[in-house]
């Protein structure tokens, strides 16, 4: 990988232009949410990639680091896939969320913030025909400005090992950068009225958690 603190196959990420990032309170209208991304995969691009602007010297156009993202679209009821440059991304860590509530919606007394909570989830170990939650779903929903990109619980319905070919340029050097285990999984998508499935990084799932 380039020399930059590249993204892990299933961090959490989000727009730099991310209203949290900024403040515990934006004053942001909910469309100027960006979602919160799910890394799933890595690509480097080859030395031959143009970096630079032809017309303006040392401006910068490109990046030779960029990845696939997912997120969830509440409203279709739908998993969106989106290509983006490293540049272009930051960190879950770094958002302002407030500590956890509690039943009335206020502020408990827990040291532990929900970002902290995030950090230590552990991928759910797979079973057939067991609940899953994406790992942006405590998230997204404790995000009170913000609600379209909420997931629902999911359930797991196959398991693959991923096809590892093209992961290195001729050289030896790495291109690529994907997860090794998929599951599939199983919702309702009320949008088309239909049950929808599809193949996702394990690292994407934890347990189901309250919410």
């Amino acid at each position: 990988m380039p020399k930059v603190n590249a993204f892990n196959i299933g961090e959490i990420v989000t727009l730099k232009s991310h209203p949290l990032l900024e403040s515990y309170t934006p004053k942001n209208n909910e469309k100027q949410f960006p979602p919160l991304l799910l890394i799933k995969e890595a690509l480097v691009e080859n030395k031959k990639k143009k970096l630079f602007s032809d017309e303006i010297p040392k401006a910068k156009i490109a990046d030779n680091l960029k990845y696939i993202c997912i997120y969830f679209n509440d409203k279709k009821s739908e998993f969106v896939e989106v290509a983006l440059y490293h540049a272009y991304l930051s960190n879950y860590m770094n958002l302002k969320f407030n500590r956890e509530l509690d039943e009335d919606g206020k502020e408990t007394k827990s040291e532990t913030n929900l970002i902290d909570e995030v950090k230590g989830y552990e991928p759910v170990k797979y079973e057939f025909g067991a609940l899953a939650q994406l790992k942006t779903c405590k998230l997204e929903n404790r995000n009170k400005y913000c609600k379209i990109f909420c997931s629902p619980n999911f359930i797991l319905t196959g398991i693959k090992r991923e096809i590892s070919d093209g992961l290195f340029y001729y050289d030896g050097k790495p291109k690529r950068k994907v997860s090794e285990i998929f599951y599939k999984v199983m919702w309702f998508n009320h949008y088309q009225n239909k049950f929808s499935e599809k193949y996702l990084p394990n690292e994407f799932f934890i347990e189901p958690l309250d919410l």
